[in-house]
């Protein structure tokens, strides 16, 4: 069973807090309707880009981007982030080290930001270090402790370098509003991402397990501060890695109180990020996939990297292996398809089989689930994430789904103007109220 929840009366008053806060968001937000069984109204965003990930990397939580220093970044890697040789055995969540981020920005008053090293699990199983952040609101702790929201962060790439807590705290959405209402935040770089070893770009299991493992290292840092109710959020891979860790919550971390699940523009299927019959145009989304598949060749290896890309795109892997999404999208998304991939790549049997083994949606989530979808997202379709919704999290796994479908919003733009009900729904949890169920509608 899952574990009891310990918030208490004193934390549903701080999730009061974190209501009033959204509710200003909402009477500021244009054109926002937030009616959870219809359609959004919004705005597109302003940003062309697809993802908070075209950069080396530092993602902002308004979907901008700035340029990481490549010698902050190093000099990083060659202390912080070096694993013990050999790695003493631990459970998940173990702190391996941590130490406060002392350029972490402005954060409301009282809050401290830390780095953290902790024990996870890879993708087969064996005990792993694995990076991130948690960041601590100030003031007094209630008696049940701080509640803990985990953010699963969006593509970024799979070298060190692109780990997302060798930069500032920016890449974590929503987070002062969160630390206001007195939440504690962490954020999981992912396995790979700052540590030894080839990112699993978009595998399920080691993102989820990254995720919850980073609620055990917050709990490990903190103690008695820390509760063990948590809601998870995350956005684009994000998404995928939320999804995740909604299913497997109650078997690999039972001791926590899962609370919600947050998916925003989640990925459910590689294939669906390249064309399937490569041809003359050019994609802008190419890099996602290119990275996808050199990914799943390392991880599961089944996917020779032969059997989808051409000699060009063969070639171009080595930015994927040394580079953030920047330079990858550089490097695919500005060549004709047929360049890259090849004829029928996506019919691949390996490619098949990972493709299915990382889609959301195969076990029930035992907790209330939360998808918002940008209509006008060109990097995940509104079609494929409405399927997702009501033929596997409602059909198939009869999941409580609340779906709020933004129109006019791309993909980070879902990021933008969903905000409002994001922090009201979240609220919500964390204070155990009732929740709405579309599914059911």
């Amino acid at each position: 069973m899952q574990a009891d929840r310990t918030i208490t009366a004193d934390g549903a008053r701080r999730m009061a807090v974190l209501l009033a806060l959204a509710a200003g968001l909402a009477l500021t937000a244009c054109g926002a309707s937030l009616v959870a069984s219809a359609s959004v109204r919004g705005r597109t965003s302003s940003n062309p880009s697809p993802s908070w990930a075209r950069t080396a990397t530092r993602p902002g939580s308004d979907g901008g981007t700035r340029p990481a220093s490549v010698g902050d970044a190093a000099r990083l890697l060659a202390g912080f982030y070096k694993v013990p040789a050999p790695l003493g055995p631990a459970p998940p969540g173990a702190i391996i080290r941590s130490s406060v981020i002392r350029t972490a920005g402005p954060l409301p008053t009282g809050a401290t930001a830390y780095r953290v090293l902790y024990h996870s699990e890879s993708d087969a199983g064996g005990d792993i270090a694995v990076s991130g952040m948690v960041i601590v609101p100030g003031g007094h702790p209630p008696a049940g402790g701080f509640p803990i929201v985990s953010w699963a962060h969006g593509t970024t790439g799979v070298a060190d370098q692109c780990a997302p807590s060798l930069g500032a705290v920016t890449s974590i959405a929503y987070l002062a509003p969160l630390l206001e209402a007195g939440d504690i935040v962490a954020a999981t770089d992912y396995q790979g991402l700052g540590t030894p070893g080839t990112h699993p770009y978009l595998v399920g299991q080691s993102e989820a397990q990254g995720v919850l493992d980073a609620v055990r290292a917050a709990r490990n840092l903190e103690g008695p501060a820390a509760s063990n109710t948590v809601v998870v959020i995350g956005y684009s891979q994000g998404g995928q890695a939320a999804l995740f860790a909604g299913q497997i919550a109650q078997s690999y971390a039972p001791e926590l109180y899962l609370a919600g699940v947050v998916a925003i523009g989640p990925v459910a299927s590689v294939t669906e990020l390249a064309p399937s019959a490569p041809d003359d145009r050019t994609d802008a989304d190419a890099g996602f996939a290119a990275t996808a598949l050199y990914a799943w060749s390392a991880t599961y290896g089944n996917l020779p990297l032969a059997s989808v890309f051409t000699g060009r795109g063969l070639v171009d892997t080595s930015v994927i292996a040394s580079s953030c999404a920047g330079a990858v999208g550089e490097a695919y998304d500005s060549a004709p398809t047929k360049l890259l991939f090849r004829s029928g790549w996506s019919a691949s049997p390996g490619l098949r089989a990972d493709d299915v083994a990382n889609q959301p949606g195969q076990a029930p989530t035992f907790a209330p689930v939360m998808v918002v979808q940008g209509i006008d997202d060109s990097l995940i379709p509104y079609a494929a994430t409405t399927r997702l919704v009501d033929d596997s999290l409602c059909r198939a796994q009869h999941d409580t789904v609340r779906y709020v479908p933004i129109a006019g919003a791309s993909h980070s733009g879902a990021l933008q103007e969903g905000e409002p009900a994001i922090l009201l729904w979240i609220a919500s949890r964390m204070a155990g109220g009732a929740e709405v169920d579309t599914c059911a509608g």
